[in-house]
């Protein structure tokens, strides 16, 4: 999924709970449950250059998203911020793939971070192109639910 879509998911989530101490920590798990669902796959022309474009305006659209959306939800603000951030969270361990284009596991399969990252990809049983229809949906889902239910 999108920075974008992992942070109005984790935003919704700490919203609806709105209690720091479970609120963060399901936001957190929020990136792995979307990630099962069918999403784009991040490939943009023009490499490392063009991946590094989109990742800026989608780091730029989620900040921007967090704030409104802790501004304007009927919830503790910075607890909705926070958990749009810890929802994004988990994609920094593919920060050398997307300045480089290479893949980040590298070494001793018993570091940590390696198995998260090898979970993270077994999880994620569809990148695709037409995954954006997915996310779009999703987005609006989203926005719905913070706005109508919580």
């Amino acid at each position: 999924m999108t920075g974008l879509n992992h942070a109005v998911t984790g935003a919704t989530v700490a919203a609806a709970i709105n209690r720091p101490i479970i609120a963060l920590p399901a936001a957190l798990l929020s990136h792995f449950l979307v990630d099962m669902i069918p999403h784009w796959n991040y490939k943009v022309p023009g490499g490392p250059a063009g991946r590094i474009k989109v990742m800026i305006l989608d780091l730029i659209m989620s900040l921007s998203l967090l704030i409104v959306l802790a501004l304007t939800v009927n919830a503790i603000p910075w607890v909705v911020f926070f958990g749009g951030l810890l929802a994004i969270s988990p994609d920094v361990m593919w920060l050398e793939f997307f300045l480089t284009g290479r893949t980040s596991i590298k070494g001793s399969s018993k570091r940590l971070v390696n198995r998260v990252r090898r979970f993270h990809l077994w999880i994620q049983l569809s990148e695709t192109s037409w995954g954006i229809l997915v996310e779009a949906v999703w987005f609006v889902l989203m926005l719905t639910l913070i706005y109508q239910v919580i």
